[in-house]
């Protein structure tokens, strides 16, 4: 009985000394890039820093649990073969954390979205600016635009239309509702006060981001 107790409580040694395995380094690795993509918009959606206060507040508890069992249990135990292996396996979980932080602190993941979808976005924006509406779903660069669609026997609008002086494109990210999108406004002109939008900036050239009513 003895014996057995002892080997037990080895085994739990050898699986609590170790540090965060693929499967968690994997875990951390996508909150990082589900943060990206909840903050790769004008305005950062209000539900990326829910998702990341309690994606990383898991997870930041479960490495601290860990470690505090690790450095608790090393108390007891000789010192592996490569502490410095060790220590940068238990170091990867808080440089993946702080990594994405100063990311989107940089607003890296907004900036190479748009980047890599302007040209497309502005092809688009120009044919809806002649057109005035559209309708259907469409990837527009890295961007899922909708325009109209039927709703209750009504055709309802999205938001992505032609305005005054040029166009109006509302994203559709998944599952966030609909609330984050641009102006296109060639002709250097102001944002109208008559369109769908609570806040707007200006980014570069005739692209401006909006905030929609229904953000938070």
């Amino acid at each position: 009985m003895t014996a057995d107790l002892h080997e037990n409580a080895a085994q739990l040694d050898k699986r609590t000394i170790k540090p965060p395995r693929w499967l968690f380094l994997g875990i951390a690795t996508l909150a990082a890039l589900i943060s990206f993509y909840l903050t790769s918009v004008p305005y950062i959606y209000a539900e990326a820093l829910v998702f990341m206060f309690l994606a990383w507040s898991l997870l930041g508890l479960i490495w601290i649990i860990r470690v505090a069992a690790a450095l608790w249990i090393n108390r007891r135990r000789s010192r592996t073969a490569r502490p410095w292996l060790t220590t940068v396996r238990w170091l990867l979980v808080p440089l993946i954390f702080a990594g994405s932080i100063l990311t989107i602190k940089a607003d890296v993941p907004f900036q190479v979205r748009f980047r890599l979808s302007q040209s497309s976005l502005e092809h688009y924006a120009a044919k809806l600016a002649q057109s005035g509406r559209t309708s259907g779903c469409q990837w527009v660069g890295l961007y899922y635009v909708c325009g109209d669609y039927p709703y209750d026997g009504d055709i309802v609008s999205s938001g992505t239309e032609a305005v005054t002086g040029g166009a109006q494109i509302m994203v559709n990210d998944w599952p966030i509702m609909m609330s984050r999108g641009f102006f296109w406004l060639p002709d250097g002109r102001q944002p109208p006060d008559d369109a769908y939008y609570e806040d707007y900036k200006h980014l570069v050239g005739p692209w401006w981001g909006i905030q929609a009513w229904d953000g938070w």
